[in-house]
């Protein structure tokens, strides 16, 4: 072997060696196969650019494995590249074996357009200018073909995406498969809600599995709301992780991270408690929403709870912390409550995924929820007695009432006005209607005639003593006739209650 080519090999064994010790320098590499000289180079670097597509380790072990499956390993050239000196800085490695390279194609095209080939003289033409271009941005261009595999490799799948449609885990609210944060202040409700949903779920067998994170309560707290009766009813579908330390926490998410997470929903509760660094700073909130959204590329549908920041003046912000929270998640709801109407209120502030609406729930100590009507549910008590007043003072009118006639009696009653006028518009298509009239341009208002709605709990015949193992539905009744409509079920039911079933009526709150 002549000086030539040992210098060519010594350089190829120094780049091959420092990508084994470094294998972030791979994707760095301007290089092809066919630009080494030895072909057991060849096959080492081919296998180095497998293993990279693959999303496996550059090492010594995995070069080996790979290298007998095809039958070409060779264990003294391994060991001269892994005794061969590495080095931090390649691009004059790499120069040089490119210049060799071409240098050699250049030889052989030429001895080929000397025998008549002549349909060579293009390629010689390239190789000469690649040549003249060498350490250049030019000759730092992947090959064509290394370029389309990384290209087809991460491209997007555009019959796959066309197929993707928005699903829900829980209607117009919880968007499978992706990441959406409730904010609220502290006791407004969010644990009871995020433990309810994950009950209701695997009760309609919308998730196969939970995994719910809670770094905030206490064991205790957890005994007396009877969220581990959830545990008995589940089995190790409902996984709850209470009461461990952070370390223990990060070797949980680590092992979610490693596995399919298909139809699994995971719960952060709440968030701050997997933060490791400043809330308030990008860099350290990106670090754990990357690994949200690691999780939810894994499959699983992600809710995480997040603390609002307290109300300074008349000021108050969705969610306390970096912008980053609300970057990174897909949709995000404020959460509040309404003591007066034992309401839990949801409204959208980011909508990314899915068509997100207002909602509210009454949460009910077997965790599970009842839909309610948005603004009802978020009347207030002095709402609630306005309305009462007005339905009874459009029912001992003779003619039906203007604005202007229902606006004086309340405040006759001690009313404000403003306080008024938002009952008597929030109360239009609910309690009643108004008519305007041609004369004068008047409204008039009459009342909506209201179903009396019941709920009923079906309790499974098998245990009745099993309050946990129940379904809810709501039926309306016409209070003209007094007969029953069709049942309609709400999303945590699973059909209408069979006629044989024991109804316990819940009046409704």
């Amino acid at each position: 072997m002549n000086q030539y080519n040992t210098c060519n090999i010594n350089f190829e064994k120094s780049v091959l060696s420092s990508i084994v010790f470094e294998p972030k320098q791979f994707d760095d590499l301007i290089l092809s196969s066919d630009d080494f000289y030895l072909p057991s180079h060849q096959d080492i670097f081919n296998t180095m650019l497998k293993l990279t597509n693959n999303d496996e380790p550059i090492d010594e072990e995995f070069i080996k494995k790979e290298l007998l499956k095809i039958n070409k390993f060779n264990e003294q050239v391994m060991l001269e590249i892994l005794s061969a000196n590495p080095i931090s800085k390649l691009e004059a490695y790499v120069k040089e074996i490119k210049t060799l390279s071409i240098n050699r194609k250049i030889a052989k095209t030429t001895l080929q357009v000397q025998a008549g080939k002549l349909e060579k003289i293009e390629e010689l033409q390239s190789l000469k200018f690649q040549l003249d271009n060498v350490g250049s941005d030019i000759s730092y261009k992947k090959s064509d073909k290394n370029i389309l595999n990384i290209f087809d490799k991460f491209d997007i799948d555009f019959a796959r995406i066309d197929e993707i449609k928005s699903e829900y885990l829980f209607d117009n609210f919880l968007v499978k498969n992706e990441i959406t944060m409730i904010s609220a202040t502290p006791g407004e409700g969010k644990s009871l809600l995020s433990v309810a949903l994950s009950n209701m779920l695997l009760l309609n067998d919308k998730v196969d599995q939970v995994y719910y994170l809670d770094g905030d309560n206490s064991v205790a707290t957890l005994k007396n709301r009877n969220i581990h009766h959830l545990k008995q009813q589940h089995g190790n579908k409902f996984r709850y992780f209470c009461g461990l330390q952070k370390i223990e926490l990060q070797k949980i998410i680590q092992t979610l991270q490693k596995i399919d997470l298909s139809n699994c929903l995971i719960v952060f509760d709440s968030i701050k408690n997997f933060i490791a660094g400043d809330r308030d700073k990008n860099k350290d909130v990106s670090k754990v929403m990357d690994v949200l959204k690691a999780l939810r590329n894994k499959g699983a549908t992600v809710i995480f709870l997040h603390h609002n920041n307290k109300k300074q003046k008349d000021f108050e912000s969705d969610f306390a912390g970096s912008s980053a929270f609300a970057e990174d998640t897909s949709n995000a709801f404020k959460l509040v409550k309404n003591e007066h109407k034992k309401a839990l209120i949801l409204t959208p502030y980011k909508a990314r995924v899915g068509e997100l609406h207002n909602l509210a729930f009454q949460y009910h100590n077997n965790h599970t929820l009842t839909g309610l009507d948005y603004l009802e549910a978020n009347e207030t008590e002095e709402i609630e007695q306005i309305n009462s007043e007005v339905i009874s003072f459009v029912e001992e009118q003779n003619q039906k009432p203007t604005y202007t006639q229902i606006m004086q009696h309340l405040q006759k009653q001690g009313f404000a006005r403003n306080k008024s006028n938002q009952a008597l518009q929030n109360g239009k298509g609910r309690y009643w209607k108004e008519d305007k009239l041609t004369q004068n341009n008047r409204s008039v208002y009459t009342l909506i005639k209201q179903p009396i709605v019941t709920e009923y709990v079906v309790i499974n015949d098998t245990d009745k003593s099993n309050k946990s193992d129940k379904s809810i539905f709501r039926a309306s009744v016409d209070t003209d006739t007094n007969k029953d409509k069709p049942y309609k079920c709400d999303s945590e039911s699973k059909g209408s209650p069979p006629d044989n079933q024991n109804l316990i009526s819940i009046p409704q709150i």
